[in-house]
């Protein structure tokens, strides 16, 4: 797509801990377009950044935060106007496209852009500001993140020993706690399956990832919500698969993880599991409750408990090893879910039971808080029921802190089960000792502890009990969150 503009001077804002993958993509089509760009770390000091927007001197500034880094976002974007207040700010994501209107009212944001950056560049340019840009859907083939830049210019996410890289953008299902329909409500149900959930050119991907041999990458996480999807029979996500694993096997041959979901994984393909098994020796698998009235309140009644175990003697037998991943800390909708922290308890017993069904050391599991994330189908729901909410929470999973404001003793139960159940599933505590534990006073530093021992029970889990050894060093490249 042509442009009539070009040699703007564009900076790019990093936020948090994840990668800031969207605005790489914005990063590759400002660059396509013969644009200067520049990478800031937005975790920086304030002093330090305000001079460096000063000194460069961009026409915008663009942001992509998630929901748990947009109060930061705001903080720069009102500090950036005052050292140079002609810059124009851009604010693109999930998070601006789900409340607007709220977002809009922050007078330091210029503009909110929604979906793909597939012609927002001009839009952006000639647009007055408070102007809502809608970009338009692109085949993934025509979309390539500028990552080199980023990795060099924000250079702890270079340094990460653990990366990640995508296929596509979309989900198929359509969890109430989830974005996912957002999205496919603003582009309509043919546009979201056509543009994205097509994967993306396999070479585009190896052009890509090539650069973690360059950069120091451990481990790679494909992070499409499902590695399965379309790998059932008569679907052709099995080629695909086929064609990624080879390629990704004879040029990068980094250790890689994916996510699935169980009723994908009972629906593959012989072929496409054994593919799998080749790319990948460990998959998360989202399960987040099989219990039927929580199941209800998330929109995911088609999962059973039966249908994860029979997911997960799948995924050993090929020789994969799990992550499970569950949802604590519901609010109490239609009578659905009186007790929370029965419910919790509940849940995690339904991890020990699947466990019992695999071999020994073949899974660990990762209980997080529910996050009510503004514009979902359970936030409207639960602001429809004037369902009190946290202040506490600022969408940091290790911290415990869900968006569900209860009394608070149940509030420290929910967050104290959210920080100790990888600790109760592992060794498939009693409900007594489970009930015993949540009632403990956690002080700041035991809290940090086990935030990382959660943390470092996954990467054990994915390269073994040596990673002990280097789990410091793996911190030092993190600001975690407890």
């Amino acid at each position: 797509m042509k442009s009539n503009y070009s040699g703007l001077r564009w900076c790019l804002i990093h936020i948090g801990n994840d990668m800031t993958y969207g605005l790489a993509f914005v990063a590759g089509e400002l660059l396509r377009l013969k644009h200067k760009i520049a990478w800031l770390d937005g975790d920086d000091d304030i002093e330090i950044l305000n001079k460096k927007i000063k000194d460069y001197a961009p026409d915008y500034v663009c942001f992509g935060p998630l929901s748990s880094e947009f109060l930061r976002a705001v903080v720069l974007v009102k500090e950036f106007k005052k050292v140079l207040p002609s810059i124009k700010s851009v604010f693109g994501g999930k998070h601006c496209l789900a409340i607007p209107e709220e977002i809009k009212k922050i007078k330091e944001i210029d503009y909110l852009v929604w979906g793909p950056v597939s012609s927002s560049i001009d839009q952006i340019i000639e647009s007055p500001s408070k102007t809502l840009i809608k970009g338009k859907p692109t085949d993934p083939c025509n979309m390539q993140p500028a990552m080199r830049e980023y990795y060099e210019q924000v250079p702890h996410m270079g340094k990460r020993y653990r990366k990640l890289i995508m296929s596509h953008f979309g989900c198929v299902y359509n969890c109430s706690f989830c974005c996912t329909s957002l999205t496919r409500k603003q582009y309509g149900a043919k546009a979201y399956k056509e543009y994205w959930l097509a994967r993306r050119p396999v070479e585009n991907m190896m052009k890509e990832a090539r650069l973690f041999l360059e950069f120091d990458t451990k481990e790679v996480s494909l992070e499409d919500d499902d590695v399965l999807y379309g790998t059932h029979e008569g679907a052709n996500g099995t080629e695909w698969l086929i064609e990624f694993t080879k390629a990704w096997k004879k040029e990068i041959n980094i250790p890689l993880y994916a996510n699935a979901t169980p009723q994908t994984v009972v629906k593959a393909t012989k072929e496409a599991l054994s593919t799998l098994a080749q790319l990948a020796k460990h998959v998360q698998l989202g399960v987040q409750t099989t219990g039927g009235d929580s199941a209800r309140l998330f929109n995911r009644h088609f999962q059973s408990e039966a249908q994860v175990i029979e997911a997960c003697k799948i995924l050993t037998d090929y020789g994969i090893k799990i992550k499970l991943e569950v949802i604590i800390g519901l609010p109490n909708i239609d009578g659905l879910v009186p007790d929370p922290v029965t419910d919790a308890i509940k849940t995690i017993q339904m991890c020990q039971r699947i466990c019992r069904e695999v071999p020994p050391g073949s899974t660990w599991t990762t209980c997080f808080p529910l996050m009510l994330y503004p514009g979902t189908a359970l936030w409207k729901k639960a602001m429809k029921a004037k369902v009190p909410l946290s202040e506490a929470c600022e969408f940091e999973w290790h911290k415990g802190e869900g968006s569900i404001k209860f009394d608070p003793l149940t509030m420290k139960r929910i967050k104290n089960m959210s920080k100790m159940a990888t600790m109760f599933i592992k060794y498939d505590m009693s409900e007594r000792w489970m009930r015993a534990l949540i009632d403990v006073n956690l002080d700041d530093s035991s809290s940090k502890q086990l935030s990382e021992c959660q943390y470092l029970e996954g990467v054990m889990h994915r390269f073994g009990d040596k990673m002990e050894q280097k789990f410091d060093k793996i911190l030092e490249g993190m600001n975690l969150k407890y």
